[in-house]
């Protein structure tokens, strides 16, 4: 499901002793165990920033968000410290009482489930510690949210699939139910004239199959896309994946039966960057996750040094793509009502013809996107 993002930082001037066994310090070594917390202790009156992620192994995690939120929180002269849930609730709820427990002043968690996680969201408010919701959405108003804005990435993904398939069946893979995100991105396709389940809409698009696919997994979107497959006879026409991860597994049931049809996604990753070279995936909406780590790095500094929610500001340099239509914090109103304060960045489409963006950005390499590609197909390769 999204499964962009996206979708956070820090080292400080401290000495600091893990709580667990085998914890390392900053984002450079191996992901801490379950329960262990990887960072430095601050010393009295630092700030030490806790950060909760549901399962650090996805590739962005390392990669650009935990660098870019160390950095920032460094630069604040905070300290760092992250717990890694393995995708587990259970094990989240004991993760923000290690990090509560280790002194944390502020805390920024990427929820395994937004409902799940309340109760360690109502410890943190009782002890008078700030939250960020990172990536995920959190419904509690006092949670500040930072992400990228996920009805957008839906509204791109099914506008730049619909311009490769105009017309025809179309299948809809979406990310875990218990994840904000996934309406989100169903919401701004439906604004992009994508109609609902078994409706056709007036350009003859007709959704003849959608479903959930839990923790936004890869096994799971290809056991969705052979069902849509099976229950069609074949009959689909594209394919709205609402991220990379999951296209992957949509297009390995495409490949399974010989169908080469427009398939979008999301996150910029490596493998779905690739496809866009070799033309097996349409768009992959890229989230530059580095902006995002350096916006919640900074507003937790921000928020430690007693900055009120609706006066934090977006740092300064981040890409002009990205970059926050307001630099302050604006009010987001969530589906069950709550007006959370709230930065949100800007996505970028990335296919064939811009390909070299994502190259000359850093995000991967010239190798990464041009595996396979015959020279001079596209313009990085």
């Amino acid at each position: 499901m999204a499964k962009r993002l996206l979708a956070v930082t820090t080292v400080a001037m401290f000495a600091f002793a893990a709580c667990s066994p085998g914890a390392t310090t900053g984002p450079t070594g191996p992901a801490a165990t379950s329960g262990a917390t990887a960072g430095a202790s601050t010393a009295a009156g630092g700030c030490l920033v806790g950060v909760s992620w549901n399962n650090y192994t996805q590739e962005r995690w390392a990669k650009a968000d935990e660098p870019n939120i160390q950095k920032a929180v460094t630069a604040g002269g905070g300290t760092y410290a992250r717990t890694d849930a393995k995708d587990n609730s259970e094990q989240q709820l004991k993760d923000v009482d290690n990090l509560i427990a280790q002194g944390a002043k502020v805390l920024i968690i990427l929820a395994k489930d937004a409902d799940a996680i309340k109760p360690a969201i109502d410890k943190a408010k009782t002890a008078g510690i700030p939250v960020i919701g990172y990536d995920r959405l959190i419904e509690d108003a006092d949670v500040f949210y930072i992400t990228f804005d996920n009805k957008r990435v839906g509204t791109i993904i099914a506008q730049e699939v619909m311009k490769a398939a105009p017309t025809g069946n179309y299948a809809i893979i979406k990310g875990d139910p218990g994840d904000a995100n996934a309406e989100f991105l169903r919401s701004g396709m439906t604004e992009a004239g994508i109609p609902k389940m078994g409706e056709t809409n007036a350009a003859g698009i007709k959704v003849v199959y959608e479903q959930n696919t839990a923790n936004w997994d890869t096994t799971g979107a290809r056991t969705n896309m052979d069902a849509a497959l099976a229950a069609n006879q074949n009959n689909i026409q594209a394919v709205l994946s609402e991220n990379d991860g999951m296209a992957t597994g949509v297009v390995q049931a495409l490949d399974a039966v010989g169908l080469k049809i427009p398939v979008g996604g999301q996150d910029g990753d490596k493998a779905a960057l690739n496809r866009v070279a070799l033309g097996t995936q349409t768009v992959s909406v890229w989230k530059n996750a580095n902006d995002l780590g350096a916006v919640a790095g900074s507003v937790a500094i921000q928020l430690c040094n007693g900055t009120k929610g609706d006066a934090v500001t977006a740092p300064d340099g981040l890409s002009t793509s990205a970059a926050p239509t307001s630099k302050t914090a604006v009010k987001f109103t969530t589906p069950k009502g709550n007006s959370v304060n709230s930065i949100t960045l800007n996505p970028t489409p990335i296919t064939k013809a811009n390909l070299s963006e994502v190259v000359d950005a850093g995000w991967v390499t010239k190798a990464d996107v041009c595996a396979g590609v015959t020279a001079g197909a596209v313009a990085p390769c």
